[in-house]
């Protein structure tokens, strides 16, 4: 078994990964899984987990892509598992449980997809009588309830997240979701969609993004307040700040930044066809088939002061790029630093349709760090307005009263799924920042200051999205530990739970798992539970 030997250090002038267009086992992103365990399972220890660790790191995602004759189209689509690894002196427990969605029941019920999803059209629902299913076609879709992407923890709730308007509430401990805890945001607040990537701050007080349809489509920046004793939900929900969308389309976007005074969001080229929604039922095609990418129009930041809802009268510009994970943004002697994993286009939500993905080609291999300079104080210069030293960033004012921002490379190595040391540095100037390689075949950490960076990794294993842990007393940003649930595609061969030193990055032990395990996509640690 390797371990320690499997980690590499690589200078900033050299690439980890392979030349784009090398194929590799991904198997395990469309492998179905048929059993859930929710009865905690017990691991086998390799190596030692560190004792300070308590609580539960909860992982959500697609784990069952086949229902009867039906199989889905896009890596997105498949119905939500949740897992929990729970963290206890030393040991760890693994239990997994299918989300009890209505979509779910309903294709069950059915042995048949009669629910879409992101890129997978679906049968009609057999419930439906002829006028129904001819009404379906002349309405606009709703988004289901397979929340699959995330998950939030709100007060002592946990939610598993999608990017339409509901969340569903699932049991801390059993994994179970009971029948009345789907949330409908349409019910609080103004929303047709909304990103599973939501920000929180030290009081609990967390904030999204969300869109709204309507004759001018509209970005709402979303306010929700922890449970409070006697307060409705309703109570708690609140629009922040609403954005108008520059166009009758609205942009497509899956995550946004957040400093200690401002929300920064990203409308991207890749835009939602209003038009093609609206008819999508009738020329059967799913949300992504209505969704265009277009390069001629430019990438806009706007910005809004998170504690008045004061919307920056300055709009940011950028040539046209594409971006699914914001990595953290702070502000700096008058400026915003922006830093983000972006794409040349809109190709990542192609390549990872399930046929796509059986290719072999890596989808996330072209995914580079950026980071953009917003100058607050846009003067009359229409020189570089960036004075920051550490950064090549430019930010020039152009005719339209805009500001024209030019990005650097953060490091000359593709990686996904950023995370940092969130509580204590999201929206602060930081350091590091863990990732996927874009090959899939590994686990990286960055040093944006340096622009240096190590990875971890094993033959024929696929570590997914790292979860960074700080130490009790920590002496340094990286004073801690990253965790990884780490799949092979070969059934006989245990998955783990890998538990990195945040520091040095070798591996400190791993809790093996027998049986399988599906991929998942995004997840967080929840201390003492």
């Amino acid at each position: 078994m390797s371990q320690s030997t499997d980690k590499k250090k690589n200078s900033k002038s050299k690439k980890a990964i392979e030349p784009a267009g090398k194929t590799y086992d991904l198997s395990v992103f469309w492998k179905s899984v048929k059993d859930e365990h929710p009865v905690p399972m017990k691991t086998r220890i390799r190596g030692e987990i560190p004792a300070w660790i308590e609580g539960s790191l909860y992982r959500n995602g697609p784990g069952l892509f086949e229902i009867g004759n039906d199989t889905y189209k896009h890596f997105f689509d498949g119905m939500a598992l949740i897992h929990r690894y729970h963290i206890k002196n030393g040991q760890v427990t693994y239990q997994s449980k299918f989300l009890r969605s209505d979509n779910y029941h309903k294709n069950m019920s059915s042995n048949r997809i009669v629910c879409a999803e992101f890129g997978t059209i679906a049968h009609p629902d057999p419930c439906h009588n002829l006028f129904q299913k001819v009404a379906a076609y002349f309405t606009v879709p709703k988004g289901g309830d397979n929340c699959g992407v995330n998950m939030m923890y709100l007060g002592d709730e946990l939610y598993a997240m999608t990017e339409t308007q509901y969340m569903r509430k699932v049991d801390v401990k059993t994994l179970d979701t009971a029948k009345d805890d789907k949330v409908d945001m349409t019910k609080y607040v103004a929303v047709n969609m909304a990103t599973a990537h939501p920000h929180y701050s030290n009081d609990g007080t967390h904030f999204n993004m969300g869109s709204s349809f309507s004759k001018v489509c509209k970005y709402n920046i979303l306010k929700i307040e922890p449970p409070r004793e006697g307060e409705s939900d309703k109570q708690r929900w609140s629009v922040l700040c609403s954005i108008p969308a520059r166009g009758r389309d609205p942009s497509y976007y899956h995550s946004f930044g957040m400093t200690d005074n401002y929300i920064v969001y990203l409308e991207q080229p890749l835009v939602v066809n209003v038009l093609k929604v609206l008819t999508a039922k009738i020329r059967g095609n799913a949300l992504t088939n209505c969704m265009e990418y277009r390069p001629k129009n430019k990438a806009y930041f706007h910005v809004v002061n998170r504690h008045t809802g004061e919307r920056l009268p300055t709009v940011y510009t950028a040539d046209a790029f594409f971006c699914f994970h914001h990595i953290n943004a702070y502000e700096d002697d008058g400026h915003i630093v922006v830093d983000m994993c972006c794409y040349n286009n809109e190709e990542i939500i192609n390549r990872v349709y399930l046929e796509e993905l059986k290719k072999g080609l890596p989808p996330a291999d072209e995914a580079e760090g950026r980071r953009f300079v917003l100058p607050l104080n846009k003067g009359s210069k229409t020189k570089n307005l960036v004075t920051l030293s550490y950064t090549k960033c430019t930010a020039e004012l152009a005719e339209d009263n805009t500001v024209f921002c030019t990005p650097e490379k953060i490091i000359e190595q593709a990686f996904e799924a950023p995370r940092i040391n969130y509580e204590r540095y999201n929206g602060k100037k930081y350091r590091y920042v863990y990732g996927i390689l874009g090959n899939n075949q590994g686990l990286i950490k960055v040093d944006v200051v340096n622009k240096t960076f190590e990875v971890w990794e094993e033959k024929g294993f696929l570590p997914s999205e790292p979860v960074f842990i700080e130490a009790p007393s920590p002496t340094s940003e990286d004073d801690g530990v990253v965790l990884s649930a780490v799949i092979n595609s070969d059934p006989n061969t245990p998955n783990f739970l890998v538990v990195l030193n945040g520091k040095d990055f070798t591996e400190i032990g791993r809790a093996e798992i027998d049986t399988q395990i599906a991929y998942g996509i995004h997840g967080l640690f929840v201390p003492n539970v």
